[in-house]
């Protein structure tokens, strides 16, 4: 890991320029991890407007030592999932030379500690992902679906399926969906019905357009179902016992016509096509 002493942290840019502040915090958080401090760090200093910096991959080595060495739940799966996000929105492939973000931010370190920095961050990573099974025993119990989708959606992000964690993570509470015809361009709008237990498409958003037509989803199309990622989420789902997302995947995994121009269209396709 980069040392927290290194005046590499002077060169390594975050948000808001560079990110000397953030060893400080990490020290901190180490011995006080619920804090005001903790808030900074994360979603200020190594993600903020939906972004990760050349500083996030030197921090989260130490936020994956705090997760193994600690006692307490809670802290461990903040961290699994914060990490989860932090990887859902990196764009590089585990075994790349130079990480978009240092290339963006025209980082001045040598090429040596910049590939130093991403391999120790991906093997955190890597690290944090064999806690997996762990995370789904502990939030088996828990009422709120979006607890759960967090954890699929980290587990997602750490086995590479980063189109299918920013979905799960863009749609926690499952009350609507959003695909867009790739025949006419029109956004459509996938609800539950009262129940919630299967969805339906509109032409337009029915909170905002008030009663609209709903148009029937034929679900489990056998191509999506047939879909190694979709096989494996589906499998995870049942797992961790969240049944709002089970009732709502074979839907998601299926088949329909436009409700604009009557084209047919797979939904598990062109809602991971948005990520």
């Amino acid at each position: 890991m980069l040392d927290l002493a290194s005046p590499a942290w002077e060169k390594l840019q975050g948000p808001y320029g560079f990110s000397d502040r953030v060893p400080a915090l990490i020290q901190h958080i180490q011995h006080d991890y619920f804090s005001e401090e903790k808030e900074e760090l994360y979603w200020e200093l190594l993600y903020h407007q939906n972004t990760i910096y050349p500083c996030t991959y030197a921090a989260v080595p130490y936020l994956v030592e705090i997760a193994l060495k600690t006692q307490r739940p809670d802290i461990l799966l903040d961290i699994f999932v914060t990490c989860g996000i932090f990887e859902a929105n990196n764009p590089n492939a585990p075994q790349v030379d130079l990480p978009l973000e240092f290339l963006r931010e025209q980082t001045q370190l040598e090429p040596d500690t910049i590939q130093e920095i991403y391999r120790e961050y991906h093997r955190a990573i890597q690290s944090l992902s064999k806690l997996t099974e762990l995370l789904f025993q502990s939030v088996q119990s828990e009422e709120q679906a979006g607890e759960k989708r967090y954890v699929l959606a980290a587990d997602a992000a750490f086995r590479g399926d980063k189109d299918i964690a920013s979905m799960l993570l863009t749609y926690l509470e499952g009350d609507e969906y959003v695909i867009v015809c790739p025949t006419c361009d029109t956004s459509l709008y996938l609800w539950p019905d009262e129940e919630k237990s299967c969805l339906y498409a509109y032409e337009e958003d029915p909170v905002s357009h008030g009663i609209a037509k709903p148009f029937a989803i034929n679900p489990n199309s056998q191509t999506s179902t047939q879909d190694t990622r979709y096989q494996a989420l589906f499998r995870q789902v049942c797992e961790i016992d969240e049944p709002l997302l089970l009732a709502h995947l074979p839907y998601l995994a299926g088949e329909m016509n436009c409700c604009s121009c009557d084209s047919p269209m797979l939904i598990w396709t062109e809602l991971l096509s948005e990520f």
